[in-house]
Formats: C-alpha cells, sequence, structure tokens
C-alpha cells in the first residue's frame, strides 16, 4: 500500500521545533507495516518579506521559505508553497486551494509516479482541501485526522468549504471529544473518535503508591491557558488539612508570575517548578506520583494525560477540552471546570483524601489507555486505509 501524508504540522530540523506526532506515528506504521510506502507532503504558507512586513508575522525563520524538501529520520518530505491570511478563517480556508493550484504538476508527478492508494491529511485546511482536490482528480480515497479546526465552523463559507471536505472523505478521525460533538452536530457522521497515541516503552507497572505526602504533578508549558495557578490557588485552600507537594514540570512565559503567586501564598516548601525535562527522562518523574492534574482549556489533546494513566496514577483534565469523552467520569478520570475554582478543590480534595478512588481511578485509566499506545493505532489506521480502498 501506497499511503500519502499531507501534514502542514511537521517539524523541519534547524528551523521549526513542533510537535512530531505524525512521524512518531509513521515510525511505529513502518515497524508492523513494512511494505506499505509512505510519502509526504509539508504544506507551508507562501511568504517573503514584503507579506511578512505587511501581515507583521515573525520573520525569525527566514531560511524555511527556501527549503524545498528535507529528510528527518527515514522519511523524505516534499514542501509545498501556498497563499494564506491565517487570521481570516473565510479567505483561509478559500485560499488553502491555492496548494493544489500553484503546483499542480509536481503534485501529481507524486501521485502518478508513486502509485498513490490513499491519503491521509492532519487538517481541514490547506491538508483536506488538498486530499479532496486529489479525490476529485484521481478518485484516491482520503482520511482526515481533525484537531482544533471548530473555528472554521464560526463562519459561513468556511463551514461549508470544510462540511464538503470532510463528508466526502472516506474516515474524520476527530482527536478530541468537541470535534467529534461538533461535527456530528453538522451531521457529518463519516467520523471516529480516535486518540493520539503514546509510547508503549514508557508504562511503569511498580509504583510506589505509599508515599507520606500525596504527591500531585503537572507537565505543561507554562503559559497562561494551561491554568496551572488556578491548580496552585486550589491547594492553597487546601494546605492546612493535607500533606502533599505540588511539582510543575515545565518551562514558558507565565513562570515569573507562577513563582510570585506561590510565594504570595507562602506555598514555596510545597509548590516546585523544576524546569523542562527530558521526554525520556518524564517516566521517572512520573512513577512516584500519586495525582496528575493539567486543566488546560482549550487544550487540542495532551499526550502527556495518557503517559500518566498508563502508570496507574489517575488524571484531572479540564471539562470539554483534552481527552475529556475519552474516560467514564469519576471511574477512569475525572474532570472540572476549568474557571471554577471550588470544583477544581472538591475534585483534588476528593483524590487527595481518598486512597481507594486513587488505586481504583488508576487502574481504570490503565486498562483504558492500553489500546491506545502507537502500536495498536497503527493496526486501527491500517484497516482504515485498507478498507478504503476497497
Amino acid at each position: 500500500m501506497n499511503i500519502l501524508s499531507i501534514s502542514s504540522i511537521l517539524p523541519i530540523p534547524g528551523y521549526l521545533r513542533i510537535n512530531d506526532f505524525v512521524f512518531e506515528f509513521y515510525s511505529h506504521y513502518k515497524k508492523e507495516f513494512k511494505l506499505d510506502k509512505i510519502y509526504f507532503i509539508h504544506p507551508i504558507k507562501y511568504s517573503n518579506k514584503f507579506i511578512r512586513k505587511i501581515l507583521r508575522e515573525n520573520s525569525d525563520n527566514e531560511g524555511i521559505y527556501q527549503i524545498k524538501s528535507y529528510k528527518y529520520d527515514n522519511f523524505n518530505i516534499t514542501i509545498f508553497k501556498y497563499l494564506s491570511i491565517q487570521r481570516f478563517k473565510n479567505l483561509h480556508s478559500l485560499l488553502s486551494n491555492t496548494l493544489f493550484l500553484l503546483n499542480k504538476k509536481k503534485i501529481e508527478k507524486i501521485i502518478t509516479d508513486n502509485k498513490i492508494d490513499v491519503i491521509h491529511a492532519q487538517y481541514i485546511f490547506p491538508d483536506g482541501m488538498l486530499a479532496y482536490k486529489l479525490w476529485k482528480k484521481y478518485r484516491i480515497p482520503y482520511l482526515i485526522t481533525t484537531h482544533n479546526e471548530i473555528k472554521y465552523f464560526k463562519h459561513n463559507l468556511s463551514k461549508n468549504l470544510a462540511k464538503r471536505i470532510l463528508k466526502n472523505s472516506f474516515c474524520v478521525t476527530p482527536i478530541n471529544f468537541t470535534n467529534y460533538q461538533t461535527f456530528l452536530k453538522n451531521n457529518i457522521n463519516n467520523i471516529k473518535l480516535i486518540p493520539l497515541g503514546f509510547d508503549e516503552k514508557l508504562p511503569y507497572i511498580k509504583r510506589n503508591t505509599h508515599n507520606k505526602d500525596i504527591k500531585i504533578i503537572t507537565i505543561a508549558e507554562l503559559i497562561k491557558l494551561k491554568n496551572i495557578d488556578k491548580v496552585i490557588t486550589a491547594l492553597k485552600n487546601l494546605a492546612n488539612k493535607y500533606n502533599f507537594t505540588y511539582t510543575i514540570v515545565g518551562e514558558g512565559p507565565e513562570k515569573n508570575n507562577l513563582v510570585q503567586l506561590i510565594k504570595s501564598y507562602d506555598l514555596e516548601k510545597r509548590v516546585k517548578l523544576i524546569g523542562k525535562v527530558p521526554y525520556e527522562k518524564i517516566g521517572e518523574i512520573l512513577i512516584n506520583q500519586d495525582i496528575f492534574i493539567m486543566i488546560s482549556y482549550f487544550e487540542t489533546f495532551g499526550r502527556v494525560y495518557f503517559e500518566a494513566m498508563s502508570m496507574k496514577i489517575p488524571i484531572i483534565c479540564a471539562k470539554n477540552s483534552g481527552i475529556f469523552g475519552f474516560f467514564k467520569e469519576m471511574t477512569e478520570g475525572i474532570s472540572v471546570k476549568h474557571d471554577d475554582i471550588e470544583d477544581i478543590i472538591q475534585k483534588i480534595e476528593l483524590l487527595i483524601s481518598d486512597e481507594t478512588l486513587r488505586r481504583s481511578i488508576g487502574k481504570n485509566g490503565f486498562e483504558l489507555v492500553k489500546q491506545y499506545t502507537w502500536k495498536n493505532l497503527t493496526y486501527t489506521f491500517n484497516k482504515l486505509y485498507s478498507d478504503s480502498i476497497v
């Protein structure tokens, strides 16, 4: 099977450091399905100094606009430019069509030379738009994995285009429950809720669950939407009742504000910011924790929830965000209203005070996420790819 991956969210070594989950997935996929071939198209919006000046866009990565192709691990990626003004959703959705129009011959050569059987796009615009165009011309089936695309459903033009692209795909695989619900409300029924995976090498079954102090942890970039300040405020209200420590792993622009907040609450001995930790060391930190909390809003997904659950650690997330909707409430995980301090206090206290509940949710969460390892997800998508071709 020859698979074309169209993804505008791919890292470019030396220029663009973003989530590498697409490469992570296909690295695992190739281990399981060695005969299948993967080809990559990386759409990047066209830009030059004049355009960036007019739109007041950051031009730190000037060299990125000169790259035509690159290698990442064992994958070869081809870059194609398109026109876009992303801040205007209707205009962005229309201009996404330029990805095909400006690169028609080169893209068609990739299709014909490599006898592409199925296409997997990562976003509705521009990735899904290109997949839709190729389906119309070559009748090559396509799948779309969606991330945070509800914004396109708030504008009539982009909404109508998005619905057309999604309805003509073989399958839409939103990674969060919020997208899933939005699509259902818009009569898009060819959908399957599939999360991002996690590394099956990470889980540690044997954990120290007899800590003198309850150990609570957040692993996140220190930015406002992570709502770490609200967790600290909630813990301040519990400090006189319970023994606990709260470890915050990560770096970001909110660090100084969090440090000041911790001092103002006199929690320096309880709450520690330990900075960013290499991914391969995350397991060593998680292994001794009792509760994982990250109440980001809006969180597109958040693989770290599954990584914590894989170690039988009960998790708290925000309602209608992140992995909300994947687990049974109060059985496999807990959700809170991200802007309701009393709700946050109540749910944290529930886990701190009830060891039996902690163990039960941790165990059930572990059983839930076993199906979502990268390896298992490769089989899920291989079946979808195969079924789309029949």
